[in-house]
């Protein structure tokens, strides 16, 4: 586990928060009622080969109790090699608290923090209020997260209450801001001139990370699954990142020129499905998985809306030829990616799974 010096948390994240930081979703058992820490444990190892300096453990579909167990799993996976982040997804406020005291008792090291989407602010106070009380109740290393949609556009046309941030960035464990792809252009600039002082600026967008890593010395990621663009044996996206910091602009744009196909094919991939608000899951799993990770199915989704954009078998072959422009071999072992690499390592088979989800066609 690795432990955040507390007098000093902002310094503990300029050193830590440097790379990127990658996504990991639950695995399951056949029968989809308990958690594979095989195929958990996989994830995080993969991950650390990968370069990352984090693993973002997002709690998809898990009670309370699974949450406890998948982060107990996570840490221990981890080994201090890297930090175990995760997001507060609980919909109650008073399920974000009790999300965020495991956290702190599992042993992870940061929280990514928002508003329940159902949580509706009166005012810039109000809002404020709410996150002051949630982030101060906590030791735990805090990134805010800066998104577009319309949950705050009565406080700010962007969605995004810059002046409620800039309070939130004087707290002494406030560490770090996520700025989201779709965010436009005069939201990332007001972001970056007036927080990048106080908090580190993570940024999602290859494109932009040049700017913003010359500007406003962004020096790490917020999550998003790399393996769409690179595998543990050609790092491509920490290479880039690594060489725009180190000042090697010319050997970084030749990476991302050479990324950009499979760049553009995940955007492609992803334009209807971020408009609605959805992640594709299933999608990142099978991304992770095609360049060596555990897969597996997951769960039905909690937001109904992910229903609307299953697996299809067009979308698999896309993924493997995406990757394979940029001289990535994805894997072709179809039914390990159903049944979870570790899962098929032991034999289970697709017979053996209790059903297949309506996500995957």
């Amino acid at each position: 586990m690795i432990k955040i010096p507390k007098q000093d948390r902002k310094a503990w994240a300029r050193k830590q928060f440097r790379g990127f930081e990658n996504i990991l979703l639950p695995s399951f058992t056949a029968d989809f009622q308990g958690l594979d820490e095989a195929g958990i444990a996989y994830d995080v190892r993969q991950s650390i080969k990968h370069g990352c300096f984090s693993v973002f453990a997002v709690p998809l579909a898990l009670s309370l109790a699974e949450q406890r167990h998948f982060l107990e799993v996570v840490v221990t996976a981890a080994g201090g090699d890297v930090t175990v982040g995760l997001p507060l997804m609980e919909p109650s406020i008073e399920g974000q608290y009790k999300l965020l005291d495991i956290a702190e008792q599992t042993g992870c090291s940061h929280v990514l923090i928002h508003p329940p989407f159902e949580y509706h602010a009166e005012s810039e106070d109000q809002l404020y209020e709410y996150y002051r009380e949630l982030i101060e109740s906590t030791d735990l290393g805090v990134v805010l997260w800066a998104t577009d949609g319309t949950q705050f556009t009565h406080l700010h046309p962007s969605n995004v209450v810059l002046s409620v941030f800039d309070r939130l960035a004087d707290l002494p464990n406030v560490v770090a801001i996520k700025l989201m792809a779709t965010l436009s252009l005069p939201t990332v600039y007001e972001c970056c001139e007036r927080l990048h002082d106080r908090v580190l600026i993570g940024s999602v967008s290859l494109g932009l990370m040049p700017l913003l890593v010359k500007h406003y010395g962004v020096q790490w990621s917020g999550a998003w699954t790399i393996e769409a663009l690179q595998s543990p044996e050609k790092p491509y996206v920490v290479e880039y990142l690594d060489n725009l910091i180190a000042g090697r602009e010319a050997e970084a744009m030749k990476i991302f020129w050479k990324i950009k196909p499979a760049y553009d094919a995940l955007f492609v991939l992803m334009a209807p499905m971020l408009p609605k608000g959805i992640h594709p899951n299933i999608h990142l799993k099978y991304y992770q998985w095609a360049v060596g990770g555990n897969g597996g199915l997951l769960r039905e989704p909690m937001d109904p809306k992910e229903a609307e954009f299953p697996l299809q078998p067009h979308e698999r072959d896309s993924i493997k030829a995406a990757l394979r422009s940029i001289d990535l071999e994805p894997r072709e072992d179809e039914e390990s990616f159903l049944v979870g690499t570790a899962n098929y390592e032991k034999g289970i088979c697709l017979a053996d799974l209790a059903r297949v989800p309506m996500y995957v066609t």
